[in-house]
């Protein structure tokens, strides 16, 4: 009866053995990728994870198609035109997600001196940066835009988001992508995901690392976007946003209009920086900031930067009388394959 019960305790014992060698065999092969691209906040997307859950990617798309529907300004049906329709009117008891990205927009308005302003909408949509119009504004209507940018006609609470004057347009395109990426990186690091690039039209999410490795992420030179990169920076676990003067434009009567503007003159705006991108896990703070920057211009773009503790990762590129863009950075030791003349910011 001892040898039986022996017997039986070896082969309970050899299965479980088994039994653990197949799970070891499973979770120790490479984790597989998993990707998808779509379109959203008027832009491609493309999305790659590292996961074993070949549905990981359906509750990211779920959630960034949930937030272009809030706060696109352009979607007749989102929450943020039903706040812009009832301006002068009446208070929108507003979704979390759109409290939270104008609370950010207001704090980076106290940050920026009023550089970034949510309120820009009048403006924006004046020019018309993407329509099939060759007029710029008249200073009558420029001059109107401006007063409806007043940040003084923005009341939010806990709840609630009114305008006060009609034509007032919240217009949240300078955060929105920065926003969402992180909320989407949150996302999939709380379903386990360690590994992982988020692309919304450019402004990329590196979450966690590349095979123990950082994330090496190309900045375009500006005076060239189609050429190789003008330089390569190294991250994890932060977002990388990027903008310039390259993306998007128009000529009238040959002179060309940038697609940022002086909310205090309504004028488009062409500052020393040829493209400013930054660093850091706050994908609102990135996009908001990378966007003051284009109109800031490099020396009141630095006084921000050292207002921030910790300082998030900067890289401007400057023109320079020569003609010849120089790149300035506060993480030289993290830059590489550098095509300009590289400095660090004291």
């Amino acid at each position: 009866m001892i040898h039986m019960k022996n017997n039986m305790k070896r082969k309970i014992f050899a299965a479980l053995l088994f039994i653990l060698a197949g799970l070891a065999s499973l979770w120790l092969r490479p984790v597989p990728e998993q990707s998808r691209q779509g379109f959203a906040m008027n832009t491609i997307i493309s999305m790659r994870v590292f996961s074993r859950d070949d549905k990981i990617l359906d509750g990211a798309y779920d959630l960034l198609y949930r937030l272009d529907k809030l706060l696109s300004m352009y979607d007749s049906d989102s929450q943020i035109s039903k706040i812009n329709n009832l301006a002068g009117v009446d208070k929108v008891i507003a979704a979390p997600e759109v409290l939270e990205v104008v609370k950010d927009s207001l704090r980076l308005y106290d940050l920026t001196e009023g550089i970034f302003n949510p309120l820009i909408g009048p403006v924006t949509r004046l020019w018309k940066i993407n329509r099939n119009s060759n007029n710029k504004p008249s200073r009558e209507s420029l001059d109107s835009a401006v007063a409806l940018s007043d940040i003084n006609n923005l009341e939010l609470d806990e709840k609630n988001i009114y305008l006060k004057n009609k034509g007032c347009l919240l217009d949240l395109g300078g955060i929105a992508k920065g926003y969402a990426s992180k909320k989407i990186a949150d996302l999939l690091k709380s379903k386990g995901v360690k590994s992982g690039i988020l692309d919304l039209g450019g402004n990329i999410y590196a979450i966690g690392s590349n095979d123990g490795e950082k994330w090496r992420i190309g900045i375009r030179d500006p005076l060239n976007p189609a050429s190789n990169p003008a330089l390569v920076v190294n991250v994890e676990d932060s977002s990388v946003i990027t903008s310039g003067s390259y993306e998007r434009f128009k000529v009238i009567d040959g002179k060309k209009y940038s697609h940022f503007f002086d909310v205090k003159t309504g004028e488009s705006v062409q500052s020393d920086l040829l493209s400013a991108t930054l660093i850091t896990p706050d994908g609102s703070l990135a996009d908001g900031l990378a966007t003051a920057f284009m109109i800031a211009g490099y020396e009141k773009s630095v006084s921000i930067i050292k207002k921030l503790s910790p300082q998030p990762g900067v890289v401007f590129i400057r023109q320079t009388e020569t003609g010849t863009p120089e790149i300035i950075t506060n993480i030289k030791g993290s830059v590489s394959n550098a095509k300009f003349s590289l400095i660090a910011i004291e």
